[in-house]
Formats: structure tokens, sequence, C-alpha cells
């Protein structure tokens, strides 16, 4: 992980530097100035502050957006984030943006001070909602020689299929959807010809 302690300005929002550039899911992420292992500091906006009745939350763009609450540092002058291994885990594999918003309680004004773009390895803990759907069309599969046509239910949902080309079609459809939530790359044939 790295820290990128110069502040660039970008179409009004500014890159702070303090989210990492790459974690992988289910790393802990702590940005405080007591967390001398990484060297970081804690948030600090000179014109916001906790005193001055400021908040800073950071929200994660994935599937179920991840939002988390920055925490006043000691002396009330900036920020402490906190984010779980549980939260990051449930972060998409690849570049997640992100942006953090400062809110003034008393009038509820909120704007953007910090924006970026984290990536994401897949976590090994990770899983996918799909492995189950595989499962009932490879029991389906196993079956189809007797009873062609039928009804697969899973997760909630029902297929009919008329055949093993349906429930094959549907297999690969669902290992597509495991491996993108798994952080796989589907893999490319490069062909060639020589002359």
């Amino acid at each position: 992980m790295t820290l990128r302690s110069l502040m660039c300005f970008t179409s009004g929002m500014r890159e702070l530097g303090f989210i990492p550039a790459q974690i992988v899911g289910g790393e802990s992420i702590w940005v405080a100035d007591a967390n001398t292992a990484q060297g970081r500091e804690d948030i600090v906006l000179e014109d916001y502050t906790p005193a001055d009745g400021y908040t800073l939350a950071y929200t994660f763009d994935a599937p179920t957006p991840l939002s988390v609450d920055a925490d006043a540092n000691g002396g009330n002058t900036g920020w402490t984030l906190d984010i779980t291994g549980a939260q990051t885990l449930t972060l998409p594999p690849g570049r997640v943006p992100f942006v953090g918003m400062i809110t003034h309680t008393s009038s509820g004004r909120t704007f953007a001070a910090d924006r970026g773009g984290i990536v994401v390895e897949a976590s090994p803990a990770r899983t996918s909602d799909w492995t189950a759907v595989l499962t009932a069309i490879e029991a389906a599969l196993l079956t189809v020689a007797t009873n062609p046509h039928g009804n697969l239910s899973m997760d909630g949902m029902s297929v009919s299929y008329r055949g093993s080309s349906d429930l094959i079609a549907l297999r690969d459809y669902a290992k597509r959807e495991q491996g993108k939530d798994l952080g796989r790359r589907n893999p490319r044939r490069i062909l060639t010809r020589f002359v």
C-alpha cells in the first residue's frame, strides 16, 4: 500500500491519497495517525474540521454500496477511518471508485472532498451465490437422460429446460457469473496461423 502525500485538484474534488491504491478483499483499511505500521496520518481538511461541525463519510461503488463514517480524531482536527476486513470483503474484484463526502451538520450542506479508486484483488475467502446454482445444474444434468424436460428450482428461482443443451448453456452462464464474483478472468484464446 502506498500513500500519495501530494494533493491534486481535479474537477472540484480533491484526490487526497489517504485510501490505499490496492488491497486484497478482506484486508482492513485503517487510516489513522496511530497506524505506525503503514506510516499513515489522520485525514485532515484544514477548512473543515469535526470541531466546526463537519462529518466525513466514504462511499464505495459496489453492487451493494459500502458507506463508512470516519471518526473525529482526538484533537477534533480531522478524522480517522477504519474499514473492517468484513466490509472490504463485500467489494467486488477490480477497480472500485469511491468518494469522501463532507457534511455540515447544522446546515445539511454536503460536498465531495475526496475521490478516487481502489483496486481490490479477490480474496481466497470470497464465495459466490452461483456455486449453489452450478451444483443444482450439475444434478439436473445427471438426470436429463431419463427426464429431458423438467424444472430446476434454485435460490428462489425456477427454470424450465428442454434437454441437455439448455442446461449446458445455463451452466456456462453460471460459471461466467461465478468467475466474476470470485475475481477470475475468463481465459482468452489467441489463434494464430503461421504461413
